[in-house]
């Protein structure tokens, strides 16, 4: 979409959309575009929608860097965003999604997730610490932990990739790469990673993805997918 000033009449619709949109997320910065002429306004039209968010709270403990969905040929019940504070489309439509999460976010998430729920087995052991790296094509991950007394430290590395059949991402255990790591530690690591990256938080209440595109960087996670959209979630 094109990044051009909005007409008068856009704008009062990207201000309203944004209102209804911060009652049901949560996103340090929030900015919706459309893209419409006065005679498609009229009768609820618009060619495109873009939302864009930083800082968009995907779940407890993990917010998302960037978050960008767009739509097109999307006919919008204007009354509805005006006196409801509903947005409701008058037809199915496509789009995209592109999700981009930082290393340092998945860290805190999954220390909080995982940290949280560790207690002693009958060995004794203990998760006193986790860490997600990202590097080119790879996901490392660092554990510490306790047993008895002793401390023990121990890395593993995956390879993450899209299953097309089940649509998820999965995190591949036939070339994982680990060093004395207990295997519980290991799994409760990809199985909370692997469901994030799936999307399996955003494809629900009308809205479904196709995963399209999966990229590890130095200290990110690129994800983009094909959406298919039936409704906007009301609350």
């Amino acid at each position: 979409m094109t990044q051009k000033k909005p007409k008068f009449g856009e704008q009062a619709v990207n201000r309203f959309i944004e209102m209804v949109l911060a009652r049901l997320v949560k996103a340090e910065r929030l900015q919706a575009r459309i893209k419409a002429d006065f005679k498609q306004l009229t009768r609820g039209e618009i060619d495109a929608l873009s939302i864009l968010m930083s800082g968009f709270l995907l779940r407890p403990h993990l917010r998302v860097a960037e978050f960008q969905f767009e739509i097109g040929g999307a006919a919008v019940n204007l009354q509805g965003i005006m006196h409801r504070r509903k947005i409701e489309l008058l037809h199915p439509s496509t789009g995209s999604l592109q999700l981009v999460i930082t290393q340092e976010q998945l860290t805190h998430f999954l220390r909080a997730e995982l940290l949280q729920a560790s207690e002693p087995t009958q060995k004794s052991q203990r998760l006193e610490q986790v860490d997600c790296e990202l590097q080119p094509d790879e996901i490392r991950f660092r554990f510490q932990w306790s047993r008895g007394e002793e401390v023990e430290l121990g890395v593993c590395t995956t390879i993450p990739r899209i299953e097309v059949h089940s649509n998820t991402v999965l995190l591949d255990q036939q070339g994982l790469k680990e060093k004395g790591v207990p295997g519980e530690l290991i799994q409760a690591a990809i199985a909370h990673i692997s469901s994030v990256l799936s999307l399996g938080d955003l494809a629900n209440q009308g809205t479904t993805f196709v995963l399209e595109h999966l990229k590890i960087e130095a200290d990110r996670v690129l994800v983009k997918a094909m959406a298919a959209i039936d409704q906007f979630p009301s609350g």
